[in-house]
């Protein structure tokens, strides 16, 4: 029997100003989905939900607008790559032996997550800026490929890229 990793591809491909290992199913009939995302980066424990809702929002209408004319397929299974580089001063963490800043990663991929979904699997008329409850189906999101790139020099240079392949012609 053949596993799904096993019809996966990594690659690595450039996204904005990174080069970032990405996955794609070997039988999709399309290229993955690639864009990036500039900003604070923030995480799922933060005590400042305003800043929690402004980037999910912020992810969400960039995979809204990158994604097609309509809403993805729920039913598709998905392979998803995201690469994070953090601005160090803006996070306020210890600096490791390497130099780049200690952070809890997986915190930060929650939100990049729930603001992917939405951004997939919202209606064409849903405004990203009015959505309430994060809580778009996931599940099929089956490979998550989590990558830590070096830390970004200047504020305006964290952000994320994201890939996703869809084992349907484009998810739709």
């Amino acid at each position: 029997m053949t596993s799904q990793s096993d019809n996966l591809e990594f690659r690595y491909r450039d996204i904005g100003q990174w080069t970032v290992p990405t996955l794609r199913f070997a039988n999709a009939t399309i290229p993955p989905l690639c864009l990036n995302v500039h900003g604070l980066i923030v995480n799922s424990i933060t005590e400042r939900k305003d800043r929690l809702q402004s980037w999910k929002v912020a992810v969400s209408s960039k995979v809204k607008s990158e994604r097609g004319g309509k809403a993805w397929n729920t039913q598709a299974q998905y392979a998803i790559a995201i690469s994070f580089s953090f601005f160090a001063a803006d996070h306020g963490y210890r600096r490791r032996r390497d130099g780049q800043c200690e952070l809890d990663v997986e915190n930060f991929v929650k939100p990049v997550v729930d603001g992917l979904a939405a951004g997939l699997f919202c209606d064409n008329d849903k405004d990203p800026n009015r959505i309430e409850h994060w809580n778009y189906d996931d599940s099929n999101f089956n490979t998550l490929l989590i990558h830590r790139l070096p830390d970004a020099d200047e504020p305006e240079d964290e952000g994320i890229a994201i890939s996703v392949s869809s084992s349907l012609s484009g998810g739709r």
